[in-house]
């Protein structure tokens, strides 16, 4: 059973599930829906490690200078999705949240 972080909605955790393992590289931005103007953004490769923590990992070339790192707490803002060389897509996004625009 995976062990998420902490103030992580369930939809969120739902929409991230889909990707645990897979070759997507997944973004994850959290922070306060109320005032966070563009919040913590974590990007990698997800998934479940040996002590059952979400984790991510931005390289897995196998170099020994690249280092997983748990998920940060939540509440989680937006989360995209995709596979290297394709087209991001928005897989969950705060109801309460607006996103900076460019």
């Amino acid at each position: 059973m995976a062990v998420w972080p902490g103030k992580w909605q369930p939809e969120a955790v739902a929409a991230l599930e889909p990707y645990l393992g897979t070759d997507h590289i997944v973004e994850v931005w959290v922070g306060d829906p109320v005032t966070s103007r563009s919040g913590t953004l974590l990007e990698g490769h997800v998934y479940v490690a040996d002590d059952g923590r979400v984790t991510a990992i931005h390289d897995r070339s196998g170099r020994p200078d690249v280092y997983p790192w748990p998920l940060l707490a939540g509440p989680v803002l937006r989360m995209t999705a995709r596979i290297k060389g394709r087209k991001r897509k928005v897989i969950y996004e705060h109801p309460s949240w607006t996103p900076p625009q460019p």
